[in-house]
């Protein structure tokens, strides 16, 4: 795996953080408030990195496919 931004890391502990409490994975809005972030496209970034570094995966067109790879 690469090195991932404290940012990234961030993003990654308030993904399994949800997944753990509520048995599903957050929408991009829930990403962004949680996040405290002001873009959905901001919260696609950072995915979109986590996913070329392989943190997470997810289905193309599935809702809350998100996951994070261990």
């Amino acid at each position: 795996m690469h090195k991932i931004t404290e940012r990234q890391f961030e993003t990654l502990q308030v993904i399994e953080k949800y997944i753990n409490e509520k048995g599903f994975a957050p929408t991009y809005r829930e990403l962004m408030n949680m996040l405290g972030l002001t873009s959905p496209s901001t919260v696609k970034g950072l995915l979109d990195a986590l996913k070329r570094k392989e943190y997470v995966t997810w289905e193309a067109g599935s809702p809350r496919t998100l996951k994070v790879i261990k």
